[in-house]
């Protein structure tokens, strides 16, 4: 697969709606921002009765009494932030995707922010399929890392098949969603593989910029991937 193409007709379609497509991913970038600045919280314990509270960088400083009950509380905060965040770009994902095939008129709209709970069955289905991934690539990294890898990359597209079943009118199970994931990457896993690679180079520049270049960077990423996903479609029809 042509990465250079898959990459120029991303760009051909975010490029000159590219405020269209800012908008309605502005939630979960700041939401993925939030989570990225603000990880898991370094609580500590002084003097009891000096009570303060310091959010600097990715420290958060409680003193006082009740320290770990602060603690899981925060990371909880951040755990569900980034849940919904990633959720979100699902649903831009479902947008971009849309745009691809040509059938999105551009038009903003507040309901196009967050697409992925348009339907129940969007919103269950990427919940339950993206932790059924998580929890699979888990057990298979447990074992070894490589294979852990590898899994990863073949259940990479049961999103968008599980959403092209309900569009369908052809339902279909999670796991199920996952085996066919499987099937379309069999023989593709090493292109996914080189193209999340090739994005090597957008990754250090947002670090370099502390995350303001993910404001194009993210957009042109996921419309990349769901182009991926596209082409091998119609290659498998």
């Amino acid at each position: 697969m042509d990465r250079t193409s898959l990459k120029n007709q991303a760009k051909a379609e975010l490029n000159p709606n590219f405020s269209y497509y800012l908008r309605i991913s502005l939630p979960a970038l700041l939401l993925m921002a939030f989570a990225t600045l603000v990880p898991f919280s370094t609580v500590h314990e002084v003097h009891r009765g000096e009570w303060h509270t310091l959010l600097r960088g990715d420290i958060f400083t409680v003193t006082g009494g009740r320290v770990n009950e602060y603690w899981q509380m925060w990371q909880s905060i951040v755990i569900f932030l980034s849940l919904l965040g990633v959720l979100l770009m699902i649903g831009v994902m479902f947008a971009m995707m849309d745009g691809l095939r040509g059938q999105s008129d551009h038009q903003f709209s507040w309901l196009q922010m967050f697409k992925i709970f348009e339907r129940g069955e969007y919103f269950l289905g990427s919940l339950l399929i993206g932790l059924l991934q998580w929890l699979w690539v888990f057990l298979w990294m447990f074992l070894l890392i490589v294979p852990g890898i590898v899994k990863a990359m073949a259940y990479s597209q049961a999103q968008w098949i599980y959403r092209d079943a309900i569009d369908s009118g052809q339902p279909i199970g999670y796991t199920e969603a996952i085996k066919r994931s499987r099937e379309l990457m069999y023989g593709h896993k090493w292109d996914f593989f080189v193209l999340l690679l090739s994005f090597l180079g957008w990754w250090l520049l947002e670090l370099i910029t502390m995350g303001l270049a993910s404001i194009w960077v993210i957009p042109y990423r996921s419309m990349t991937l769901a182009n991926f996903y596209l082409k091998l479609t119609e290659e498998q029809a």
